[in-house]
């Protein structure tokens, strides 16, 4: 219950903060542009609290259901206005104006993005060291010469200082199909270059993993901990809990994490027995994994997440951070663009889009693992609201842009009847589109 409570607690703090984000661009710029602003409010349906400023037009309003919100304006589309106050009305401004007001809210998503970014990389989080402490047989990493106690120098030219830090610019190599040179020193000191074609990759893969992970290779494997057991899942059941450390498997030894899951995997409905070192207690526990399909190959899994490493701590000075941020927030942006564009084209699997039970979900927990992994949650999902706004779909901002398009190169505004057919249109994308979202969701959860 109190796992819940948390959860749909950090899903609301999220929704307020990147919906407000994106409503006050619009309330921002539409100041700057001299438009009336009625209402402010994060949030739909009936208010639940609302407030006005001294000498301030704009009510300002947080309503019952925290799935939206939206920035209210003086405009004779909705009723007659007095001539007095013409001057202050949205469809009365020029052209330039009313699209700069459209597009600032996803612009404030962007730029939110980039500071909540720039934050993480200034407060710093627990990282691996760029040593490689795995190399998979027969991997791509084998194949082209990575050893184990290699340690990552550059990747393509850029200096790596810790295991995570370009994973996004791999990401966009590998969607690329790019080239892409690392260059290491091993654990004789010696410099040598390895050049990894990512074009060989499966690109149906690419989603979910880090590349590192993909082409074989991964830094030193934490210890067998359990972190975080999902609720209702088999290490939940069997009563197992953050901080107890796994020795062996039906009498077999547990090396490190990464062993105890491959381990588990192959117990797919098998009653297995888990030496627990519990508080300096010894003691043995009964799970049954869940057997799940994977690429028609059943494996087994308990609900364990893997745990944050326990090496050294990153961090970047406020200035080479907002370059950092800068890149990482282009990076995430267009690795997005490029997903969506395979989920449309089928190059990859509509199963990864995502309604507000995986966010809710994922906002928990992220918000358990700390500010930082909050804040980077908070980018990725400012940068797909933003991106998201801007589909030409009418009545999100891309579809408003869209119209404003046709009336700067035909120089009139689109009739009020197209209008409507392209709301209905809208409408009915976005009800297909949550629907969809939410049937990922609920599969995912059982």
């Amino acid at each position: 219950m109190e796992s819940m409570i948390y959860t749909i607690s950090a899903f609301i703090l999220a929704i307020v903060i990147l919906v407000g984000v994106h409503e006050f661009g619009h309330f921002w710029v539409a100041r700057k542009y001299g438009v009336k602003v009625l209402k402010f409010s994060i949030g739909f349906g009936k208010p639940i609290f609302t407030w006005r400023r001294k000498n301030d037009p704009t009510e300002y309003s947080i309503g019952l259901i925290p799935l939206g919100g939206y920035v209210k304006m003086l405009d004779e589309r909705e009723g007659s206005i007095p001539e007095h106050e013409r001057e202050f009305e949205f469809n009365n401004k020029s052209l330039t104006a009313r699209s700069m007001i459209v597009f600032a809210g996803p612009a404030f998503n962007f730029l939110f993005a980039i500071f909540a970014i720039w934050l993480t990389l200034v407060i710093g989080s627990r990282d691996y060291a760029p040593v490689v402490g795995q190399v998979l047989e027969e991997s791509v990493a084998e194949q082209v010469g990575f050893e184990l106690g290699d340690q990552l120098v550059q990747i393509d030219g850029r200096p790596v200082k810790s295991w995570r830090q370009h994973q996004l610019y791999l990401m966009n190599r590998a969607m690329q199909g790019r080239q892409t040179k690392f260059t290491v020193e091993t654990s004789d000191n010696e410099s040598k270059e390895l050049e990894v074609d990512f074009g060989y990759l499966d690109q149906q893969r690419i989603v979910g993993q880090p590349i590192t992970s993909i082409i074989g290779i991964g830094p030193p494997p934490p210890p067998a901990k359990i972190l975080n057991p999902v609720i209702g899942m088999p290490a939940d059941r069997a009563g197992l809990i953050s901080g107890d450390l796994i020795t062996s498997l039906d009498d077999e030894v547990i090396l490190d994490w990464v062993d105890l899951a491959n381990k588990i995997s192959t117990q797919p409905g098998k009653q297995t027995a888990l030496t627990v070192i519990r508080d300096g207690q010894e003691f043995e526990v009964m799970v049954v994994p869940d057997t799940i399909d994977v690429n028609g190959t059943p494996m087994g899994r308990i609900g364990i997440y893997r745990p944050e490493p326990e090496g050294m701590m990153f961090r970047l000075g406020p200035v080479e951070s907002m370059w950092q941020s800068v890149e990482q927030s282009y990076l995430l942006t267009i690795v997005t663009l490029k997903s969506i564009g395979r989920m449309i084209t089928a190059q990859m699997s509509a199963d990864n889009l995502s309604g507000p039970i995986t966010i809710a979900r994922v906002a928990g927990r992220t918000a358990e693992s700390g500010v930082t992994e909050f804040l980077s949650f908070l980018a990725l999902i400012s940068i797909s609201l933003g991106l998201l706004n801007l589909l030409p779909i009418p009545i999100l901002d891309g579809g408003h842009l869209l119209y404003f398009l046709y009336e700067g190169i035909t120089g009139k505004k689109p009739s009020e009847e197209a209008q409507l057919i392209g709301q209905k249109i809208g409408i009915s994308a976005i009800i297909l589109l949550t629907i969809f979202a939410f049937y990922n969701d609920i599969m995912r959860l059982f």
